[in-house]
């Protein structure tokens, strides 16, 4: 039996059902005086009687809606199945377009240095930065969405500086948090921090709210630090299992294209011997 037919037979037993819901609640009214009603009360049984008659034909509709409910979830996995296997075809087509790849399992597909969530039942998507490290954001389950938000956050990542500028930038940076202890390891989340404010123009510098700031992210510094990493003396020390517990004592760095990764705890500085 398909819908319609279920629905049509099914539409049958409904209006019995409110007749008989009706003829009960006549009932229960004429109850209030059951010696001055007794002619009507036996009246409303009689086409009580009637009703419950013509529901016995319904009594049968509760196998023919299992046995549908049960095919219907059969043709829904099988339906659930090609549109996943679709998707992700037409994704990695999309992705290959970009210059970028696809792997991976559902729910969790790698598109090089970027993890794509999929939440077929919620139908939304979360986009991370490396394997799950900095949270890029949330779209609908569209491959045109997925491809044009991290596209869009592939172009803006990192601070746009050269490797000269960021240089000098991160060694201020580094300076500001150590000091007098300069050539030792700085928690390189402190050293984000003075960076994300030395990166501000002049406009932030006058009049410091949210509308002139300029955002800097973990993400930002992480691709930087990947991007500019072979730089003058720079040295990254990797995180030990302690460090890699809270957020603010550690960053995922890519080691290639391929979103492979390390977690530092700190940088420093090696200067040269003279």
């Amino acid at each position: 039996m398909d819908l319609n037919q279920l629905l049509n037979e099914l539409k049958k037993c409904k209006k019995n059902f409110d007749l008989l819901f009706k003829q009960l609640k006549e009932i229960s009214y004429l109850e209030q005086d059951r010696m001055a009603n007794l002619p009507r009360l036996k009246a409303r049984l009689a086409t009580v009687d009637k009703t419950m008659g013509q529901l016995i034909q319904c009594a049968s509709q509760s196998e023919v809606l299992r046995n549908w409910a049960s095919q219907y979830r059969e043709d829904l996995v099988r339906s659930e199945e090609h549109f996943k296997k679709h998707f992700g075809v037409e994704l990695e087509r999309e992705l290959r377009a970009h210059n970028l790849s696809l792997s991976g399992q559902y729910p969790d597909l790698k598109s090089d240095l970027y993890t794509i969530e999929l939440d077929f039942d919620g139908e939304r998507v979360v986009l991370w930065y490396g394997p799950k490290q900095e949270r890029i954001g949330q779209c609908h389950l569209s491959v045109t969405e997925i491809v044009n938000r991290i596209e869009k956050f592939r172009q803006q990542i990192g601070s746009g500086l050269s490797e000269d500028e960021f240089l000098k930038r991160l060694r201020e940076a580094y300076s500001r948090v150590m000091g007098i202890n300069r050539g030792e390891p700085a928690p390189i989340i402190a050293v984000l921090t003075e960076l994300a404010y030395l990166l501000q123009d002049s406009r932030f510098r006058q009049d410091p709210r949210k509308e002139n700031y300029r955002s800097y992210s973990r993400a930002d510094f992480s691709y930087d630090i990947y991007k500019f990493r072979q730089i003058k003396g720079l040295r990254l020390k990797v995180a030990t299992r302690d460090h890699t517990k809270k957020r603010m004592d550690f960053l995922w760095v890519p080691d290639n294209e391929s979103g492979e990764g390390t977690t530092y705890s700190h940088l420093y500085f090696e200067e040269k011997q003279e």
